[in-house]
């Protein structure tokens, strides 16, 4: 997995959500300190710690804040299962040197999972328009109804919004059937699975029986995943996102 690090030295993070430079020297009216052009404007959320102190961090964007998470935790499953010699060995009975490993390995693919799958939904979330409606129909195919972008938000599932809402405002075909699209739905039906863990989806098995285990031992990369089906809107946005021009991780 190729990570470019960022030098450092201050260099603007490619998580950062937005920023941008002053074009000429600027005095703060308030604490009379220059800033000179060129100063980079981030902006930022403050959070109250206690009632005398305040913390101010840059915002970031949410979508590549999960993306890299994800990516960061399936690096480590991957570093975990090639020290384990798994793949490597011709022994047809397999296993981890030791529990604890087995488990590190699950966690860390478990995080990568729904990491992945949160930063599509922020994502796609993200890029609906805030005066944007949504016509569909209301348990009929005669009344229809006007969702906005809080009620498309929160009530309409996410198939729908990548097959219908999200093509409609970027004018685009829908990914479904698409290269992409296969991913997507082993991605969501592994986290569907981790997230409403059944009893019966984690007992002990033998290697005939489909388990929520099986399903995130034999995922592909999470985040290559949900970044399939990204790149397949952002292909289509004249302003494309700057965190998503600089992602340093390889996409293959």
């Amino acid at each position: 997995m190729k990570h470019a690090t960022p030098p450092i030295g201050g260099d603007t993070d490619w998580r950062l959500q937005s920023y941008t430079h002053l074009a000429e020297d600027w005095v703060s009216p308030w604490s009379g300190v220059l800033s000179p052009r060129g100063t980079r404007i981030t902006v930022s959320s403050v959070i109250q710690l206690t009632k005398k102190k305040q913390l101010t961090i840059p915002l970031p964007n949410a979508t590549a804040l999960l993306l890299n998470s994800s990516t960061l935790a399936f690096v480590e499953a991957r570093k975990i299962r090639e020290r384990s010699g798994i793949d490597k060995t011709l022994h047809a009975e397999v296993s981890f040197p030791s529990d604890a490993e087995a488990f590190d390995y699950l966690e860390s693919m478990i995080k990568s999972v729904i990491l992945a799958f949160t930063a599509l939904e922020a994502f796609v979330n993200e890029t609906i328009p805030v005066d944007f409606f949504y016509a569909r129909y209301q348990r009929s195919e005669i009344v229809m109804e006007a969702a906005s972008k809080e009620t498309i938000e929160r009530h309409t599932p996410l198939d729908e919004k990548l097959t219908k809402v999200l093509p409609e405002i970027l004018q685009c075909p829908s990914p479904k059937g698409g290269r992409s699209w296969q991913g997507y739905r082993q991605l969501k039906n592994s986290r569907d699975r981790i997230i409403h863990m059944k009893t019966d989806d984690r007992r002990s098995s033998g290697a005939e029986i489909d388990t929520v285990w099986k399903a995130i031992v034999v995922a592909p990369a999470p985040h290559l995943a949900a970044k399939a089906v990204i790149d397949h809107f952002i292909g289509y946005m004249q302003e494309k996102p700057n965190w998503h021009k600089s992602f340093p991780y390889a996409t293959s």
